[in-house]
């Protein structure tokens, strides 16, 4: 019974997970967009195997430090199988140092809610925002969060909301330093260069479908959902969360990319507490075979329009 098989923290079920969200990226990766198998691309698919152990183990840190379900993997597995809706994602490692950056923020300011001072954390999340921007410049976002996370907390407000901007100022200008060095100033300036577009037809390609129907879901279902089952103040992070992921989607072109990147986390915990809230066991079950057939579906006769 696969409700039962999520329904524990065991780290035998936790791994078995892990290993085939590594099989789905190694089926993508040579299968799917058909990369060529070659020294670097292995190398590379290394790298983002030890990434998605980094990044499932962040989210079941988030989950059991923050007491966000009662002990189970169904945030995970949700999470692992909405990725399956994004295979351009795999093409390259980008996306996913930088989705391993943005976890540890989340964590870092979730953490930092229960701290009178908070400036060293201020700190530490700033520079991963940092980090995370120079793999992928949408994830420059997360300091909207950062910045509602300061004004919300305690301790002096003007000086903490300064943190972020002079952590970008020192940290861009030893990058510039050691650019000038090895003469990369232009690959530099075009790391951060970019002109905000939007068309909203561009919304109409097909691969942009999966994107849309977990954008609406969030729309009428996270927001109550995280009201009713949470505290104030989780509910709040995880809604500005999905507002700051909807930003990032109509002003960006790589619109797949900022969706996982922003509403995976919340859409996987919307959804757990959909299952959680049903009484009958065989509809629990039901619904989760359906989801990952409904999956398997939209990936196998939608591969020419996802890609």
């Amino acid at each position: 019974m696969l409700y039962n098989f999520l329904q524990t923290n065991k780290n035998s079920h936790f791994f078995l997970l892990y290993g085939l969200g590594v099989l789905q990226m190694i089926l993508y990766r040579y299968l799917l967009l058909e990369l060529p198998i070659t020294p670097f691309s292995i190398a590379e698919t290394l790298l983002m195997c030890l990434l998605l152990l980094v990044n499932t183990s962040t989210i079941s840190f988030i989950i059991r430090k923050n007491q966000l379900s009662e002990g189970n993997l169904l945030v995970l597995f949700f999470w692992l199988a909405l990725s399956m809706l994004f295979p351009e994602l795999y093409k390259d490692s980008m996306v996913m140092l930088a989705n391993t950056c943005i976890l540890l923020v989340i964590l870092q300011i979730m953490q930092s809610h229960s701290i009178a001072d908070g400036r060293q954390a201020f700190f530490d999340i700033s520079v991963l925002i940092f980090l995370a921007s120079l793999f992928f410049l949408p994830s420059l976002l997360a300091l909207l969060l950062l910045w509602i996370q300061i004004l919300t907390s305690g301790g002096k407000k003007f000086r903490n909301f300064l943190i972020p901007l002079v952590v970008f100022a020192m940290l861009f200008v030893i990058l510039l330093a050691a650019a000038l060095l090895l003469g990369w100033q232009n690959e530099l300036f075009l790391r951060f260069y970019y002109l905000p577009t939007f068309d909203v037809f561009s919304f109409l390609q097909y691969k942009y479908v999966p994107l849309l129907g977990i954008l609406l879901f969030n729309l009428f279902f996270t927001s109550w959902l995280l009201k009713k089952t949470y505290k104030r103040y989780y509910a709040t992070f995880f809604i500005s969360l999905v507002l700051v992921g909807i930003v990032g989607v109509v002003l960006y072109e790589n619109k797949n990319a900022v969706g996982w990147l922003y509403f995976t986390f919340p859409t996987a915990l919307s959804a757990m507490m959909l299952i959680e809230g049903l009484r009958r066991p065989w509809l629990r079950e039901s619904l989760l075979w359906f989801f990952v057939l409904l999956q398997v579906a939209a990936v196998m006769i939608g591969r020419p329009y996802l890609l």
